[in-house]
């Protein structure tokens, strides 16, 4: 509240010393305005952080807690598995290893003479106890009868110890270390209730390392295949390597995988790896700003799942109708790209034009709802969605009139996803080189996965130099 001198000289009715009381009173009352309303802006923040959760912003589902989860999904409105799914129903064997008949002696009535005439037969499918084989190579020892030079011969190459580990326990290492997500401890104490035999850590260490160069060529050849792809996902996340923040890079497609680990998680790390930036397709990433760097030559296609997630966090917590319109324009107009997939047709052109319109009648009424909280420098989180979805229009809208390009970036979120599993079974990376190890073998297992290929035989034959892809 401001008055002017000569107002409150008029409320002191001339009392010099009241109207310096009144000019104080509102000079304390004009701060305590500024104070409360950044207060209120600072309660409001918080209030926001509190209410975030996996479905209204970027936050992962196991943030959560117990909370009873809610998704952005919509329902396909069918339930069980796809038509024609093969299912996975245990089938009869044709040549069982063992037949076990069971007899009957008499009739149980009258005690009576049977006749057999046929059986009834039923299958018990059972793991036998595992056994260590071992396998005693002997070279020849001799000597020349005419110049007395003693000779031996050759043992294999991969015999280079009295006693050692075989290609089985390497290949089940690599298993159970990318696969399966075991820390080195619980894979030593595995092996040990299997076998009898428990192997140091220092001998699983070396052959994950062994693993890891045999996985080379493997490797080279899921990045020159992603090369060639016209479209792929991109994503990183953050990992713990000796208590130091490095980032998890993967470029994916739905039949390859590609991880990588850089302690930088922009454009210096990307650079550094080499993938990007000689990449010319399609790239699907979730608007990370080093991936508009100018040297880049790839096309963009936004992830619309995170936009729906901060759309929804807009609405809930701020009211804003032009966030919930937009997350239902941009849900109705997935829905309808859907449906003209299926039918194998391009959607309309006079359909696009009017829902890029709409899209441009939503944001058009951002701005006076972002006034309401948004009157300083600093933008709130509906002002800088809203200046995001007006510059990366076409990058966000490209599933409309591309029908190669995905609603979403959930490719890439998966293979990340596994990174997070084996850090939290496994603790943090203790060794860089450990973590690398780790991103070529998670790669080859995913990829392998994928073309639905058995992961153990692979990666006993990696061992021999036959595991190539393309």
């Amino acid at each position: 509240m401001k008055l002017t001198k000569e107002q409150v000289l008029t409320i002191s009715k001339g009392d010099q010393e009241i109207a310096d009381f009144i000019t104080g009173l509102l000079v304390i009352i004009d701060q305590q305005a500024k104070r409360i309303k950044q207060l209120e802006a600072r309660v409001h923040e918080l209030e926001r952080q509190l209410g975030q959760n996996s479905n209204n912003s970027s936050k992962p589902p196991t943030s959560d807690g117990l909370r009873k989860p809610t998704h952005l999904r919509q329902a396909g409105g069918k339930k069980g598995a796809p038509k024609g799914h093969p299912g996975h129903t245990l089938r009869f064997c044709s040549k069982p290893d063992e037949v076990v008949t069971h007899t009957l002696e008499a009739c149980s009535r009258c005690a009576s003479l049977l006749t057999t005439t046929t059986y009834e037969t039923r299958q018990v499918f059972d793991l036998p106890a595992p056994r260590v084989r071992v396998t005693e190579h002997r070279a020849q020892l001799a000597c020349c009868s005419a110049c007395g030079l003693e000779q031996r011969a050759d043992f294999p190459a991969h015999v280079k110890a009295p006693t050692q580990y075989g290609d089985g326990f390497t290949a089940w290492t690599a298993y159970l270390h990318a696969y399966q997500m075991l820390p080195l401890e619980r894979i030593a104490a595995l092996f040990e209730d299997l076998t009898g035999l428990r192997p140091s850590e220092a001998t699983l260490l070396s052959m994950l390392g062994r693993m890891h160069r045999q996985l080379e060529q493997a490797e080279q050849d899921i990045r020159k295949i992603l090369f060639q792809k016209p479209l792929v996902h991109a994503d990183e996340t953050g990992v713990r390597v000796k208590e130091k923040l490095h980032w998890m890079h993967t470029v994916c497609t739905s039949d390859y995988t590609w991880l990588a680990i850089h302690d930088r998680r922009g454009s210096k790390g990307m650079n550094a790896l080499g993938q990007l930036p000689f990449y010319l397709g399609t790239v699907v990433h979730d608007c990370f700003t080093s991936y508009f760097v100018n040297e880049y030559r790839f096309t963009h296609a936004l992830c619309n799942a995170h936009l729906l997630r901060e759309c929804k966090g807009i609405a809930e917590h701020d009211r804003h109708q032009w966030a919930a319109s937009m997350m239902e324009l941009l849900q109705e107009s997935w829905q309808l790209a859907r449906e003209y997939r299926q039918w194998e047709k391009p959607i309309p052109a006079e359909v696009v034009d009017a829902i890029c319109s709409h899209y441009d009648e939503i944001l058009k009424d951002a701005p006076y709802e972002w006034a309401k909280i948004s009157k300083g420098k600093t933008k709130s989180k509906s002002e800088n969605l809203a200046v995001r979805l007006a510059k990366y229009k076409p990058e966000i809208l490209r599933f409309l009139w591309d029908a190669h390009t995905p609603f979403d970036n959930n490719q890439a979120e998966r293979e990340l996803r596994m990174v997070k599993v084996k850090q939290k079974i496994s603790g943090c990376f203790r060794t860089l080189e450990g973590a690398t190890q780790f991103a070529r073998m998670r790669s080859v297992i995913s990829t392998l996965i994928k073309q639905k290929l058995a992961v153990l035989p692979a990666l006993v034959s990696s061992l021999s130099g036959q595991l190539r892809f393309g």
